[in-house]
């Protein structure tokens, strides 16, 4: 039985590990969500489930509930721009964030010039 897109913590011995999460899949979620503007239900529903991701930098939720509720009135009042913009920005954050870690990852794989002969 699996945990689905659930971030959790696990213990490790006396060492509290948190789990990493797949971002790409945030960012898939809130493209749904952009895609899915004209349903305020369904935009509710996918903002739900990326709040279900645990930042690791923040240490809160991708999407907190209060800004999804935020979100949520202002779609209903047809602020439509303003909503997309919002769901654009956390694209980009995570996106900024997920950088970083792509070139160290990419430096990391090439040789030092100490190991050149």
């Amino acid at each position: 039985m699996g945990f689905g897109h659930w971030s959790f913590v696990i213990r490790e011995g006396s060492v509290w590990r948190k789990k990493n999460v797949d971002e790409l899949v945030v960012v898939k979620l809130l493209n749904r969500a952009k895609a899915q503007i004209e349903d305020p239900v369904e935009v509710n529903r996918l903002l739900r489930e990326v709040g279900k991701f645990f930042d690791p930098l923040t240490g809160r939720a991708m999407v907190e509930g209060a800004a999804r509720a935020e979100l949520l009135v202002l779609l209903e009042q047809g602020e439509k721009v303003a909503v997309l913009a919002a769901i654009e920005r956390y694209i980009e954050n995570y996106q900024k964030r997920m950088e970083p870690a792509k070139a160290a990852e990419s430096t990391s794989d090439q040789p030092s010039p100490s190991c050149a002969a």
